[in-house]
């Protein structure tokens, strides 16, 4: 059966956050840009933080609000130490509000967007910055989207909303167009590959790691973690399975459509999408893959563009099924897994 994963304490380990929180080293340059916009008084009251999970858009969101409630900043970050930054790391600052889903991987509510209206409408309790924390933010639904846009339409001049997304097409255009947005690319290699040798993990586990979390380093270390590395690991054995014909698909899907609470069904789809991509690559280049993915190359039947295309068309349908797991449009799981494992079993035959 699947490992259980718990989406908290992945969190904790994707985007774990210190006393003092501060940018990673490939932020610096957006860091620099919204310090010096914040210096100088011109600081938007709405910023969208995006990028794809694990680039560590929460931390840098974290930084940014202990040094806007920070009542003596030290070389552009919270010091830590004075009253507001105790209050912070207390979690009891009455100028700080974090909204996150009631459940993990749960929607964010309505009535979760409409209780921010007091706190958005009343005077500072410090005399300072009030700061709404907001992720995910493509999590909410239409009705608390609208809820939102009404608090960002007629903004209040001591108030700074920051909303955290993986996937900012999952937002109203209308919210979109009223925050300022922070975009984080993927870093270079090279830089992801230095870090994470300072978090430990080297050589050709690093590299490995960073192709599974497609460049995001803090997904990487998370993917290092022995139980999810136990649960990509089933999870190839059965996608292994069906290309012997050992499994029916529809009974694969089924298994895998809540393979234990918490489980986050779109990591398992890149981390397939990984193993197709190398599939692709080893095929295409005549290079080598890891010996799991080379056997499965090995059984692909049609060595000719033919089978490639069918394999980028494979390709193809993992991005769309993401893409929906991203949305707001909420796609049965089950029928959406059962297509794309009769999918790929289909292509080893």
């Amino acid at each position: 059966m699947p490992v259980k994963s718990d989406p908290a304490r992945e969190e904790t380990i994707v985007e774990r956050q210190p006393a003092i929180p501060s940018p990673l080293p490939w932020q610096a340059a957006q860091w620099q840009r919204l310090g010096a916009q914040w210096t100088a008084g011109r600081c938007p009251h709405a910023l969208l933080v995006s990028g794809q999970p694990g680039l560590g858009k929460r931390r840098f969101a974290d930084a940014f609000a202990a040094l806007l409630l920070c009542d003596q900043p030290r070389h552009g970050l919270a010091c830590g130490e004075c009253r507001g930054c105790q209050l912070r790391i207390a979690g009891s600052h009455p100028d700080f509000i974090r909204v996150v889903p009631e459940k993990a991987l749960g929607p964010l509510k309505v009535e979760q967007i409409r209780q921010l209206g007091e706190f958005v409408g009343r005077t500072s309790g410090r005399e300072g910055v009030r700061v709404v924390w907001l992720a995910p933010a493509e999590a909410m639904n239409v009705n608390a989207a609208n809820a939102l846009l009404k608090n960002l339409e007629e903004p209040s001049g001591s108030v700074v909303f920051l909303l955290i997304t993986d996937n900012p097409s999952g937002l109203l255009p209308t919210i979109r167009s009223r925050c300022q947005t922070i975009a984080f690319p993927v870093p270079p290699q090279q830089s992801s590959l230095r870090w994470l040798s300072d978090s430990g993990v080297e050589g050709e586990a690093a590299t490995g790691a960073l192709t599974l979390a497609g460049g995001a380093p803090l997904l990487a270390v998370s993917l290092m973690e022995p139980e999810s590395r136990e649960l990509r690991e089933q999870f190839l054995e059965d996608l292994t399975a069906l290309t012997r014909g050992d499994e029916s698909p529809v009974t694969v899907a089924g298994r895998w459509e809540t393979p234990g609470e918490g489980t986050d069904l779109n990591s398992l789809l890149q981390c397939w999408q990984s193993w197709v991509a190398q599939m692709l690559r080893a095929r295409s280049t005549d290079s080598a893959a890891e010996r799991e993915i080379m056997a499965l190359l090995q059984r692909l039947p049609g060595a000719g563009p033919g089978g490639m295309q069918r394999l980028f068309g494979f390709y193809d349908q993992l991005l769309k099924a993401r893409a929906l797991l991203s949305g707001n449009s909420n796609p049965n799981k089950r029928l959406l897994l059962e297509e794309l494992m009769i999918r790929w079993a289909a292509l080893f035959r």
